[in-house]
Parts: structure tokens; sequence; C-alpha cells
């Protein structure tokens, strides 16, 4: 549920309604009431967009049905293994600690 207040429109200095979205535009010219957010979640999403095409797990359109269930598990498991490699350092400081408390 969004609030509807009205603010100035920075463009045309009009009242109009503002819902609190990004997506809104003035009433009286047709321009986003908040244009720098606009623009920096439009930013955001194409910069998503374009890591995610330069991952070399990325399955491109022209990809056999294989290569895609590859690419799809190879990413799945890379994820796995970035958190067991932090849950082992975890675990050898624990016991690197446990030993060092034992020796004094």
């Amino acid at each position: 549920m969004s609030v509807k207040r009205e603010i100035k429109c920075p463009h045309c200095n009009e009242w109009t309604l503002w819902r609190g979205e990004i997506y809104d535009r003035c009433l009286y010219c047709g321009e986003f009431l908040q244009n720098e957010d606009f623009t920096k979640k439009v930013e955001n999403e194409i910069r998503e967009q374009v890591k995610e095409e330069n991952d070399i797990f990325f399955v491109k359109p022209s990809d056999s049905k294989f290569i895609g269930v590859s690419k799809r598990f190879l990413r799945k498991f890379r994820k796995f293994a970035v958190f067991a490699q932090a849950a082992l350092i975890a675990f050898m400081s624990l016991l690197l600690w446990i030993i060092g408390m034992m020796s004094t």
C-alpha cells in the first residue's frame, strides 16, 4: 500500500501526485520524478547483467543442452566450494586457537 502525496516536479515545477515509487512520472510533463534513483536502478541492473554474462559459467543461447546443464551444475558447485572453503578456514582457525590456548 503506497501513500499518495503531492510534490513539486523538478522539471516543470508543477505540483503532481507521487506514490513514492521510482517509476512515478509527472502528470504534466511526463518526466520521472526521481530521475537520479531511476537512473541508478537501471545502471545497477545493466551492471549485474554484464557481470553475469562475463561469468565463465554463463549459459549462452548457442550452448547445447548438455553444456547448459553442466554450466548450471558447476555454478552451484562453485557456490558450495566457496562455502566449504570458508567453513574449513573457520574450523582450522578454531583448532589453532584451541591448541594455542592449551599450550600456554
